[in-house]
């Protein structure tokens, strides 16, 4: 990983090519790859661009601040838009883990660096299933390699990703991916699922590329379900538009509102993580 990182940014010519870099490596690999990529760039030694060092020095203390211990993480390509984050352990240890399928937002992250998110939510005790829907229309038109639309997507998650053998089932899903997120745990019967800034299905209207997907199949598969998951809808004290969100979703089945004081921004996670509280605040979520 090293000699490609090392020639692609051979290749890059301007601060905008080093952003896209940056951003797609923070967008997939986990904490583990993340810290191996920074020592051996430091071990190799040689100058770099000013940018690229900035960007090291910033994603070792962010990662490594305080000596804490880096989450052991391994990547698995399951499909071109589902990648699953998992320890290596023994099939028992396994089953006895909380699986969290998570949908990321528009930029195709849980509103910060994929590393920073794992990096509070323990390995030992988790596996995180990465979904991503680079079209932006609300995971509405599948998912790259599972499905051309939601609930095809769905079944095919199932099938590859066997959520039954764990111990545990959540669902979580940031921003674009929220609707997504509620939408998977209502059909598989997952236990909880989790919605941070998500959208409501009254947002589908407002997006020219996704006026004509009809989100009816939803309202089905709530009427359908004979138990619903505890649904958990996030969303910044003082951001007007995802309360509102949050308040239309909470109209259609019950759900539990949790405001975090204090944040008026769409990404509440980042400032939870601001604030020396993004390990407990995931755990809250999800355990």
């Amino acid at each position: 990983m090293l000699d490609a990182y090392l020639a692609e940014l051979g290749r890059c010519t301007t601060v905008n090519q080093l952003n896209r870099l940056h951003i797609t490596l923070e967008n997939t690999l986990p904490p583990a790859e993340v810290c191996a990529l920074v020592d051996g760039v430091r071990r190799r030694g040689g100058a770099v661009p000013e940018g690229v060092a900035r960007w090291l020095d910033l994603t070792d203390r962010t990662l490594r601040g305080g000596a804490r211990p880096v989450e052991p993480y391994a990547r698995h390509a399951l499909a071109e838009g589902a990648t699953m984050y998992a320890a290596p352990a023994t099939p028992a240890e396994r089953a006895a883990r909380t699986l969290v399928v998570a949908f990321s937002g528009d930029a195709n992250r849980l509103m910060m660096p994929l590393a920073l998110f794992l990096q509070h939510l323990p390995a030992a005790t988790h596996e995180l299933l990465l979904l991503m829907d680079r079209t932006r229309r609300f995971y509405l038109g599948g998912v790259a390699g599972l499905g051309d639309d939601l609930p095809a997507a769905i079944r095919r998650l199932d099938e590859l990703a066997a959520p039954r053998s764990f111990r545990r089932a959540v669902a979580f899903g940031t921003s674009a991916g929220g609707l997504a997120s509620i939408w998977t745990a209502v059909e598989l019967g997952f236990e909880r699922a989790v919605s941070v800034g998500g959208v409501a299905p009254e947002t589908v209207a407002e997006r020219v590329h996704t006026q004509h997907y009809d989100t009816r199949g939803f309202d089905e598969a709530v009427r359908r379900a004979t138990r619903l998951p505890e649904i958990l809808l996030v969303s910044g004290e003082s951001n007007v538009r995802d309360s509102e969100k949050a308040l239309s979703m909470a109209a259609r089945l019950t759900a539990k509102l949790v405001v975090v004081p204090g944040s008026k921004h769409h990404n509440v996670l980042y400032d939870v993580w601001q604030r020396g509280e993004l390990a407990p605040f995931l755990a809250e979520l999800i355990d």
